[in-house]
């Protein structure tokens, strides 16, 4: 018997239903088509990763850049507005299409098991809401852009931006919310389902200040930025782990 094996498989056997050695499977339908382990699995991981950390990171800059712009007080949709609006527009949508593809990376991740089909499905649904985030524009408010006056009643762009923003933030909640359940299943996750559970709890609490300093004129803006971190934060240290136990899935065996 040879001793070589190759140290770079693309792909890692599942076993099958009945418990026999089975092809590498990561689900059915569209988003069950990359294998388990493959360059690509990997490769999508990363860039869903990346997509988070920069669309966090372009908000800070452009909103520490944007003269007029309050970073503590004022939503990041405002940033979409007035001259070098284009910057947050583009952010909007880059980070939508990015999360539309890194989906597909969580299917062979979750597979088989809790949120292996709907957690792929709420991220694909809230890179989408970011995409409707990025083409349709809030209302200018609350002395930005500077100069710009409010409407007297939301015009429909910042109806559908309003609402598109909502659903993303929800999907994000529920996305957590499925891997706290999901951890709790898995042995070698299962002191990951707590933190998932108060990445949830933290999220809610911050949109919650957030919609209420908003309507008082208070420091809103920060508590809206620090919900978009929240699960940021979150997907990194998965990934890391992920990473440092060269197994991109989360199954019993993966220690």
């Amino acid at each position: 018997m040879s001793s070589t094996s190759n140290p770079h498989p693309r792909t890692i056997p599942l076993p099958a239903a009945d418990g026999r050695p089975g092809r590498p499977q990561a689900g059915g339908g569209l988003l069950g088509r990359v294998g388990p382990n493959s360059r690509t699995h990997w490769t999508l991981l990363l860039i869903g990763l990346v997509g988070s950390v920069a669309f966090n990171a372009i908000v800070l800059i452009d909103g520490l850049l944007r003269p007029g712009y309050d970073w503590l007080r004022q939503p990041m949709s405002a940033l979409s507005l007035g001259p070098g609006g284009w910057v947050q527009v583009a952010n909007f949508i880059g980070f939508g299409i990015l999360g539309c593809v890194a989906a597909f990376a969580w299917r062979p991740t979750l597979a088989p098991g809790i949120g292996a089909t709907w957690y792929p499905r709420l991220r694909v649904l809230a890179g989408l809401a970011f995409i409707g985030a990025g083409l349709f524009l809030a209302d200018p408010g609350g002395g930005f852009p500077v100069g710009a006056v409010a409407p007297a009643t939301p015009t429909a762009h910042a109806l559908v931006h309003n609402l598109v923003s909502y659903v993303s933030l929800i999907v994000t909640v529920a996305e957590l919310v499925i891997l706290a359940r999901r951890f709790a299943d898995e042995p070698h996750w299962r002191a990951w389902s707590p933190a998932a559970a108060i990445a949830a709890v933290l999220m809610m609490a911050f949109l919650a200040a957030f919609g209420v300093l908003v309507a008082q004129g208070g420091p809103a803006g920060i508590f809206e930025k620090l919900a978009s971190l929240t699960p940021t934060l979150f997907g990194i240290a998965i990934v890391v782990r992920l990473l440092t136990r060269h197994d991109a899935r989360i199954t019993p065996e993966c220690r």
